[in-house]
């Protein structure tokens, strides 16, 4: 992952120098993760590298509550009337002694708040659940798309500040193994939390498909799931990563 979102920054820079534009250096990248012990360890390399990491508490996962380590079918079966709730409202609802998405993004805003006063590139590594209240916030997506935004593990999303709408755009991460890149659970309609433990609004947007055409000179943010370098193996949702990138500004 490291290597290929360093590849896409010097391809960035180098695509605007052939366009004629001056050849600036690179805003400085900063590292978010949550305290979870993959997402520390997805950031590993490019700490070695030299960047800067920093965890935070708040990027832990939407907590499951009583649901942790009850598979879906066990919710299911044993909730079937909290289950009922969920699917009515994703958003809002909570199982008992969990957080909603709702209560997710409340704790979320002051990361948002300091995410937009950042001057630097800013990946964000976190959980799944936390990846799309963050994408939600700046894609302005309805709030009941949230719970059901996905993103793939051998992709990382930039999301690019713009004076109207922001733009998204993938970055592939290539030869990811097979084993970390997991298919969604089987049998499962509604995001239930891993079973492997806990972790952890956005306002109300306009759920919007990520544009490809990323502009030079813009602040940009990019998201991602797969994470390689693992020395434990992933569980559901692990290892996502949030990039803001404000690299190639004017």
């Amino acid at each position: 992952m490291g290597r290929a979102l360093l590849q896409h920054r010097d391809g960035e820079k180098q695509g605007l120098i052939d366009r004629g534009g001056p050849d600036v250096p690179l805003k400085p990248l900063k590292i978010w993760t949550s305290t979870r012990r993959r997402t520390i360890e997805t950031a590993d390399w490019l700490y070695d590298q030299g960047y800067s990491v920093r965890q935070r508490t708040q990027l832990s996962q939407l907590n499951p509550g009583v649901c942790e380590k009850m598979s879906e079918r066990r919710i299911r079966a044993e909730m079937p009337e909290e289950v009922a709730k969920h699917e009515a409202d994703p958003y809002h609802h909570r199982y008992p002694r969990a957080e909603s998405y709702h209560d997710l993004a409340v704790r979320l805003e002051p990361i948002i708040l300091e995410l937009e006063r950042q001057q630097d590139d800013l990946l964000i590594i976190a959980h799944e659940s936390v990846l799309r209240v963050l994408y939600g916030y700046l894609m302005a997506c309805n709030a009941t798309d949230i719970p059901s935004l996905s993103f793939p593990r051998n992709e990382i999303i930039e999301i690019i500040p713009a004076s109207y709408n922001n733009e998204a755009t993938s970055i592939p991460i290539p030869d990811l193994p097979p084993e970390l890149i997991p298919s969604s659970p089987e049998d499962l309609a509604i995001p239930v939390p891993p079973s492997e433990g806990p972790s952890g609004t956005a306002t109300p947007m306009v759920l919007g498909t990520p544009k490809i055409s990323p502009k030079s000179g813009t602040p940009r943010i990019t998201m991602t799931s797969p994470r390689n370098g693992y020395s434990t193996p992933p569980g559901p949702g692990e290892g996502s990563l949030l990039l803001v990138e404000r690299a190639l500004r004017d």
